[in-house]
């Protein structure tokens, strides 16, 4: 294989990563993005079996820029939030542009049919013809318009610094960067679990422990 012909197919992985990662953030298919690759790219040929091998090896990419040993799932979640923050950060900034509106202001007045548009004879005189009697102001004839401009001085819009905050919540919980929640299990009412006065000490139980100790006494309080 010449140089060139190595320098291509380096360029057309690069690409073909390029296009995978974006369709694959956005919750595209294996299938759907390789249509898509062939479709973007010219290629008459491209295996499923590529395409996956392509995913995994963005997505140890990606977990190689974050935490050791984050979860692969995890870190595909990570990237997609990154990717709206960058998002709403545009957009919060394009929510500060200052801009006009432009608004128009009509004057006209009614524009009258001929009275008459034909004539039956009735003994001497002349009359409209039933069929053709004037319909009075049926159109509005406009004479100017008035156009006026308005400077409207943008703040921003805060939905938008809200919702970042919320991404970044979102996040620093992915992140696992937030203290454990503490959970307090009662019985029926609000009664203590053990009607024989056994406290229970929380701390000392992992978490499918506490899982379990919760789901018997939801149980125990629905059948009492």
């Amino acid at each position: 294989m010449s140089k060139a012909e190595i320098q291509k197919r380096i360029q057309v992985r690069q690409a073909r990563l390029e296009i995978a990662a974006d369709l694959y953030k956005k919750g595209h298919s294996i299938r759907s993005i390789k249509g898509e690759v062939m479709k973007r790219l010219g290629l008459e040929t491209l295996s499923t079996k590529t395409v996956h091998s392509d995913i995994q090896y963005l997505l140890v990419e990606w977990k190689k820029s974050r935490i050791e040993d984050t979860d692969l799932a995890v870190q595909l979640e990570l990237t997609r939030i990154d990717d709206t923050i960058k998002e709403l950060w545009e957009q919060w900034e394009k929510s500060k542009t200052d801009y006009k509106v432009t608004a128009e202001k009509k004057k006209g007045g009614p524009s009258k049919k001929d009275p008459v548009k034909g004539i039956a004879k009735i003994g001497f005189g002349v009359a409209p013809a039933e069929s053709e009697q004037a319909q009075p102001n049926d159109t509005i004839k406009t004479y100017s318009i008035e156009k006026s401009t308005k400077n409207v001085t943008a703040l921003g819009d805060v939905s938008y610094i809200a919702e970042i905050r919320q991404q970044l919540i979102e996040r620093r919980k992915l992140l696992g960067l937030y203290a454990p929640e503490k959970t307090e299990l009662t019985g029926k009412n609000g009664r203590d679990l053990m009607s024989s006065g056994v406290k229970i000490n929380l701390d000392d139980y992992t978490e499918d422990e506490l899982q379990q100790i919760l789901a018997l006494a939801r149980k125990i309080g629905q059948n009492n």
